[in-house]
This record gives structure tokens, C-alpha cells and sequence, in this order.
């Protein structure tokens, strides 16, 4: 099993839904900011993680609990290893697998309140030359097709995102520009959420192509957790799609 976490399980009781989490790593030498945990799985009440560290993070992790509403135990090291052999036999790795979760600068959990954005993948878009109009796009380490059309209307969507930080763009501003051929149909905005959300951590193309009831639409991810191989993106050989890599930065 690779650095990353597991969700276990769940058990509600009295109104409450606590969950269970394995964390396997906490990634580079650098505590796991905790807490960060309770936007992913946001469902749960209270959540309990079970993660190995060395006695001098321990002491560490003790001081940074005292600032957040957190409470530890500690178990023996070889109880961990084991839990982690027993869950990597029993369960099959999903993406949560591949990650180390990533501890938010303070400025970027401002950003996560002042923007309201909803999820938390990480997206790098390689602009490889693609093949039969198909373009590669990896998505929490999975990589994905999507087709020229498609493809457009997320590099767009990656550009109002970097340029304004809250993402919005109406469908008329897309229509408009050439990025939609028809603002009246949707097909469009459902083949890209379909084409993403096996790669998403919450498996949610809605909350990740997020639309606010106002036609306009956004991805719904911090700026930071985007990026793109630009040079190679200007020798797309779609005109449609350099025009988009050259606003890029």
C-alpha cells in the first residue's frame, strides 16, 4: 500500500456518524495537518485515525492537538503496521491510496471559506499531442481521455479558475467565445463530469463542474491544485485550445 489513507468504515449512533480513518504515512518528514481530514469526509461527526509516527512527531503532533479539537491515543507501532497489512489485503486501493493529503497554507484555507470551493483533487493537464482528438488530463494520478470539445470547454474552465480564483464563467460568456457550440444544451458539461468523477475523490462531477443555479459554472478546486505543461499545450493542433494555453501563465 502506497503513502495515502483509507476510509474504513462508519457507525452512526445517536444522530452522529463517526468514521474511521487509516492514514498510512504522513508524508516527508512533516505532520499530517489533521484536521484537514474533516473537509474530505465532512459526513462524519467525529472521525478516528489511526496513523504511525515516531516518538519525537508524537511529541510534536501532542502540541498541534491542543490547538485543534483533537484527542489522542497511542498504540504500539506494530499494531499500525499490521492494521495497515490486514486493510491493504481486504480492500481494494482506490485513489485515496495514491495521495498523501496535502497540509492547506493559511492562505489557502481562506480561500477554501472565501470561495466556498468544494473538493480537494489534484489535476495536471500534460498537453501531450493527442491522438484521434483524444487528450490526456490525470486526475489524482489517474489518468483520463477527453476529447477535443471537451477538453476546450476544462482548459477554459482551468483559465477562469487561475485568472480569478473564484472560477465563475456564465454559459453565454462560453457560448460566445466558441467554447460551447449551444448555450441552450448541457451535453456538454455532463460528458465532462462523467469523463472526471471515476477519478475524484468524493466520485462527484457535479460538486467538481459546479454550477450555481445562475448559469455559470466553474471547477471547484483551489487554483494551487492545478497544473499544466503550458509549452506544450501552445503546440495543441487545435486553434481553439492554443488560444486558451497562451492566457495561461
Amino acid at each position: 500500500m502506497k503513502k495515502g489513507y483509507f476510509y474504513i468504515a462508519n457507525k452512526k449512533g445517536n444522530g452522529r456518524r463517526a468514521g474511521l480513518v487509516f492514514v498510512l504515512n504522513i508524508g516527508n518528514g512533516r505532520l499530517l495537518k489533521l484536521s484537514t481530514l474533516k473537509y474530505i469526509y465532512k459526513d462524519n461527526s467525529i472521525l478516528v485515525v489511526f496513523t504511525p509516527i515516531t516518538r519525537s512527531d508524537a511529541l510534536d503532533l501532542k502540541k498541534h492537538m491542543k490547538k485543534e479539537s483533537i484527542y489522542r491515543k497511542t498504540f504500539d507501532n506494530q499494531i499500525c503496521k499490521l492494521l495497515g497489512e490486514i486493510i491493504s489485503g481486504m480492500l481494494r486501493p482506490n485513489i485515496g491510496a495514491d495521495l498523501v493529503i496535502r497540509e492547506l497554507t493559511e492562505k489557502q484555507n481562506k480561500d477554501y471559506k472565501n470561495f466556498e470551493y468544494k473538493c480537494y483533487d489534484k489535476v495536471y493537464i500534460p498537453g501531450t499531442i493527442p491522438m484521434r482528438r483524444s487528450n490526456a488530463v490525470e486526475v489524482n494520478n489517474h489518468k483520463i481521455k477527453l476529447g477535443d470539445s471537451v477538453f476546450k470547454l476544462f482548459l477554459r474552465l482551468v483559465l477562469e479558475l487561475k485568472k480569478k480564483r473564484d472560477g465563475w464563467v456564465h454559459r453565454h460568456r462560453l457560448g460566445s467565445d466558441t467554447i460551447i457550440a449551444d448555450v441552450e444544451k448541457f451535453q456538454i458539461y455532463s460528458n465532462l463530469r462523467t469523463a472526471l468523477e471515476g477519478s475524484l475523490l468524493d466520485k462527484d462531477g457535479q460538486k467538481f463542474i459546479e454550477n450555481n443555479g445562475s448559469k455559470q459554472y466553474r471547477i471547484s478546486l483551489h487554483p494551487d491544485f492545478i497544473d499544466y505543461d503550458r509549452e506544450k499545450l501552445l503546440m495543441h493542433p487545435d486553434t481553439g485550445i492554443r488560444d486558451i494555453a497562451k492566457k495561461l501563465s
